[in-house]
């Protein structure tokens, strides 16, 4: 009765030892092929990986570069602010340099047409001053030889002569500095 238990158990325990073996066998296959399917997975992980750090480096290159983008802008506005404050500005003063022009070439007629008046004045003035000068000339040399006929028709002491001829000196000096004062005046106005 023991033996025919004992063999049963062991019958039992081969049984159990044969669905161990297969179970080992299926396993270690299973194993195979899971260590297989890691190999083939292991490189597109890393590849993945790899793929997320440069992503991720992109990302952050991408924040920087949206962070210069803006910051570009806003100094491409103020510059473009700038640019038009400064077209104004020339606008300005390209308006305001014409009228100067404007008024320059006023000043300049207004001042020839002035230098032609004076001109013509002064030409006026000096044909005067020389008529009056020429006639007071002539006036004087008639003066100047009446007295001289007097004078040697009359036979006048030498008292007396020293006299006149005294007072005549001084009425030619007179006409003579009245001469000399015209003859200034001619030549400072021209």
């Amino acid at each position: 009765d023991i033996t025919l238990n004992n063999l049963a158990l062991i019958n039992s325990l081969k049984e159990q030892m044969e669905e161990m073996r297969k179970k080992e066998d299926r396993l270690g296959k299973e194993m195979a092929d899971l260590q297989l399917q890691n190999r083939r997975l292991t490189e597109p992980l890393q590849k993945a990986r790899e793929e997320v750090a440069d992503l991720q480096k992109q990302l952050a290159n991408y924040e920087k570069d949206k962070t210069a983008l803006a910051s570009t802008k806003t100094r491409l506005k103020q510059t473009e602010k700038e640019l038009n404050q400064e077209k104004w500005e020339h606008e300005v003063l390209e308006q305001r340099f014409g009228k100067l022009q404007e008024e320059r070439d006023e000043l300049y007629t207004k001042f020839t047409a002035a230098i032609h008046e004076v001109q013509q004045k002064s030409s006026f003035k000096n044909l005067l001053l020389e008529r009056k000068l020429t006639a007071l000339g002539e006036t004087l040399e008639k003066k100047e030889a009446q007295l001289n006929e007097v004078l040697a028709a009359s036979n006048l002491d030498p008292m007396a002569l020293s006299a006149v001829t005294r007072k005549l000196e001084d009425v030619l000096d007179t006409k003579n500095n009245a001469i000399k004062d015209l003859q200034y005046e001619l030549a400072r106005v021209c």
